[in-house]
């Protein structure tokens, strides 16, 4: 039975002892499990499930998609948009491929506003990250070869979904193909216009200009 362990357990930065007291287990049985070597039991399944707060076939049946499509079904799914994910920008995706890894990592039930604004600026190569930056952003973000993969699930809040749906609606009323790092970044400024103390907090903590930012996004949206 193929699986994705080993890319759980890197994401939360364990090794495989962690994971293994973790269980309950011995290191070499969690090798066995991440190796293919042995299936757990049901009841270690199950365990392991719940432990990063997953669907077990999340974990224990793997479909050869590329993250681009399985996260596309997945929030068409969640949103009910007829095009789906597909008309995000690749950085677009990878950005809340973060936000939704860093929600689990975090060991938080849904991805919140915070959890996105660490995913725009995850990759200081976007548009909403140079953005974020040029206007006195200096919020370091720690990455590794697995943050931008998509393999959980954890459900947006509805402050998250606000978010996005504003990225949508800004896309639709341009009259622009994809939605980009950008409009994320335009949806997050609209809500903490509505008074979200959390992202406020965390804009005012890391010193940036709000006005100067939103006339920047305004000419570029």
């Amino acid at each position: 039975m193929k699986n994705r362990l080993k890319e759980l357990r890197q994401l939360y930065q364990w090794s495989q002892s962690d994971l293994a007291r973790e269980l309950g287990v011995s290191r070499q049985a969690v090798n066995g499990f991440e190796s293919g070597k042995f299936d757990p039991s049901l009841d270690m399944a199950f365990k392991i499930t719940n432990l990063f707060n997953v669907a077990i076939e999340d974990v224990f049946i793997y479909e050869a998609k590329n993250s681009m499509q399985t996260l596309a079904e997945r929030v068409k799914n969640f949103f009910g948009f007829e095009f789906g994910f597909e008309r995000f920008t690749e950085n677009a995706i990878n950005a809340i491929n973060f936000a939704r890894n860093e929600a689990t990592r975090s060991q938080n039930l849904l991805v919140e506003p915070e959890h996105l604004l660490a995913g725009l600026l995850a990759d200081p190569t976007t548009t909403s990250a140079r953005l974020l930056q040029a206007n006195g952003c200096s919020m370091d973000i720690e990455t590794n070869e697995h943050s931008f993969d998509s393999f959980l699930n954890p459900k947006f809040s509805p402050q998250s979904k606000f978010v996005l749906e504003l990225a949508l609606q800004v896309v639709r009323l341009r009259g622009k193909k994809s939605i980009g790092t950008e409009h994320l970044l335009w949806g997050l400024i609209r809500l903490v216009e509505t008074g979200n103390t959390v992202v406020s907090d965390l804009l005012k903590r890391y010193e940036i200009d709000l006005e100067a930012l939103n006339q920047q996004l305004a000419q570029m949206i």
